[in-house]
């Protein structure tokens, strides 16, 4: 976390009277105090940066009177609470985006440009060029914010800047998902520049970025999504060619309560293990391990399970065309043998065996290696198995797309419930 101070003047009583030993981090402080109750992800990393700086123990300094109370918490806005002392008054701190933090008390901009004050902005736009997430810390009497009739205006005294790193295995998941036809989006919540920034990093088109985005609006584009034509992925744009009777699938990758929503409008919703209990609800499938490859592994095993449903039938249709028409001596004026009836019983149960074993062996399922260039190595027999059936004349890339389906409730452990083919996989995060 950076910090960028912008109001050390000595009127601010909350300033002049901080119960901590470094005034000069004041922002972070008051952000932390707002920040302890949200389980947001920026939450945690302000409220352990502070931690890093006063300690763990009493970090709202409650020992020396503080009181910090009303923790109000607005999905796709920002957090607020109500901080007071017996000589600082009641005061309203805000920490979130500029309309949350800079909106008049009487009533909330309903954009950017209706707000006039630019303090900090400037700061903000470097912070969000660098790949930061900026945040804005607001304070306000409680009076003022009250004050109906002549309200206060909100007061940034500073802004931090939070580096949300990429984890090392997103650029290898996003190819992997692109190689196989899916169209990845990015969905989020943050302002358009570090958005970009970070689509950039992980090779997702600038046109498939959509920025600043409520909980609401994250849901919007799902349906939206699910509505529209194919395009942008070739591959994808082949497949639904091919199907353009089906409604498009959607999937959302997620683990913050800003997801939830999405999560749960998506065809599948897939959460990571370590998220918020509000998106591990929401969500269809589970990742247990915190791992962007395992993404890319539930879609895989969905497909391996898919397969071998189609081969189970298709082995038992044409064993079964075959086998009972000659256990029921249709066959004999031609040959003039019969099939004892023990033996047709018994061909009948190696119908039922044959199917449950090609079952019970997906249990010999290992998982593919992802290359760094999305690339997948497939290392089971029968993996490769698949894919040899499926090859096409085109390339083996562009056969892997075609061919690509992940389903609804697949598990990780149980890949029993599957329900609905995925033609066409957007992943927004």
């Amino acid at each position: 976390i950076q910090f960028i101070g912008l109001d050390n003047n000595d009127d601010n009583p909350i300033l002049h009277h901080l119960p901590c030993s470094e005034t000069k981090n004041m922002a972070l402080w008051l952000a932390a105090c707002a920040e302890l109750k949200s389980e947001h992800p920026l939450a945690k990393a302000i409220v352990n940066a502070a931690r890093g700086v006063w300690g763990a123990d009493d970090l709202n300094c409650s020992k020396y009177g503080v009181q910090v109370s009303d923790f109000l918490v607005v999905p796709g806005s920002g957090v607020e609470c109500r901080l007071q002392r017996p000589d600082w008054g009641k005061w309203i701190i805000r920490v979130g985006n500029k309309i949350w933090t800079k909106s008049p008390c009487n009533v909330e901009a309903e954009t950017e440009s209706d707000i006039l004050d630019t303090t900090g902005d400037s700061d903000i736009t470097d912070l969000r060029n660098d790949g930061r997430v900026g945040v804005y810390v607001s304070v306000v009497s409680e009076q003022d914010n009250n004050n109906r009739a002549n309200p206060g205006s909100r007061r940034v005294v500073g802004v931090l800047g939070i580096m949300d790193p990429i984890e090392s295995e997103a650029p290898s998941t996003v190819a992997a998902l692109q190689g196989m036809g899916l169209d990845v989006w990015l969905c989020t919540g943050d302002h358009e520049l570090t958005a970009l920034a970070c689509a950039r990093q992980v090779g997702i088109d600038e046109s498939n970025v959509c920025a600043q985005v409520s909980p609401e609006g994250k849901a919007d584009l799902v349906t939206r999504l699910q509505k529209r034509s194919q395009g942008g992925n070739p591959a994808a744009v082949r497949t639904h060619e091919r199907n353009k009777s089906r409604r498009r699938r959607v999937a959302v990758v997620g683990d913050g309560i800003n997801d939830a929503v999405a999560l749960a409008r998506a065809d599948v919703g897939i959460a990571i293990g370590a998220g918020t209990e509000v998106a591990v609800e929401a969500a269809d499938v589970v990742l247990v391990r915190s791992s962007l490859h395992d993404v890319v592994m539930a879609l895989h095993l969905s497909r391996v399970v898919f397969h071998r449903i189609r081969w189970n039938f298709l082995w038992a249709l044409g064993y079964n065309l075959v086998a009972l028409p000659f256990a029921a001596g249709l066959f004999y004026p031609l040959t003039g043998f019969r099939l004892p009836p023990a033996f047709a019983g018994l061909m009948m149960a190696f119908s039922s065996v044959s199917v449950v074993t090609s079952s019970l062996l997906l249990r010999l399922y290992t998982k593919p290696i992802i290359h760094e260039d999305g690339h997948l190595e497939e290392t089971s027999f029968f993996s490769r198995l698949c894919c040899w059936f499926r090859q096409r004349p085109q390339s083996s890339s562009l056969a892997r797309s075609r061919n690509w389906h992940g389903y609804r409730d697949v598990a990780v452990e149980d890949a029993s419930a599957i329900e609905h083919e995925i033609e066409m996989l957007p992943v927004i995060t």
